[in-house]
């Protein structure tokens, strides 16, 4: 099963809303979903910190921001591959 991570930290709305969005959206299932705490990992929080809530698919990865539509069709692209 493909994976989806979504890289994250404790109270930031934009990850809530990033994962609330996600979860709604057709084109994720059939994925597994796992979200990493940007905070538990100095090397996540240089890479990531000032980009969360990010989305990644194998090597390919969406910042934000995105809207629904947006993160709608980049699911509906790597599904495609």
């Amino acid at each position: 099963m493909r994976e989806i991570i979504l890289y994250t930290t404790q109270h930031c709305s934009l990850c809530d809303a990033a994962l609330d969005v996600l979860l709604s959206l057709p084109e994720a299932r059939g994925f597994s979903l796992r979200t990493l705490d940007i905070a538990m990992d100095e090397d996540l929080l240089n890479e990531f910190g000032a980009r969360i809530p990010v989305i990644a698919i194998g090597d390919a990865q969406l910042d934000a921001p995105f809207d629904a539509p947006t993160l709608q069709r980049w699911l509906k692209d790597k599904t495609s591959c």
